[in-house]
């Protein structure tokens, strides 16, 4: 019996691991991903470091006004697109993270009378 139940009892703490240990690396690394695929669109750190040259070398008044205008624009709009996945996929972790309490509470909701 006592074999058992230390090979439930060490089942249950594996498993348990593998579900928040596992699905943490899991979310990070689709995250880290989605935010290298987005950096291939938006460009942002080479847009910040750019931020006050010409665009297109064109080096009159003109082409810095621009260039600090687009890029400021794409720079802005690549830190709101970072943020909303960034957002979403915290969303999801902490859905994934109460998924077995919910379901450990839905199950023993009707003995708890």
């Amino acid at each position: 019996m006592i074999y058992l139940t230390t090979r439930f009892v060490s089942g249950f703490l594996e498993s348990v691991e593998h579900w928040y240990s596992g699905g943490f690396k899991f979310w990070i690394h689709r995250t880290i991903l989605a935010l290298e695929w987005l950096d291939r669109i938006f460009a942002l750190r080479v847009n910040v470091k750019h931020l006050f040259e010409p665009l297109y070398q064109d080096k009159s008044f003109i082409g810095y006004v621009l260039g600090f205008v687009f890029r400021s624009f794409r720079v802005g709009i690549a830190a709101v697109v970072y943020l909303a996945v960034l957002a979403l996929s915290l969303a999801l972790y902490l859905l994934w993270i109460f998924i077995p309490p919910y379901l450990i509470y839905k199950f023993l909701k009707p003995y708890a009378q």
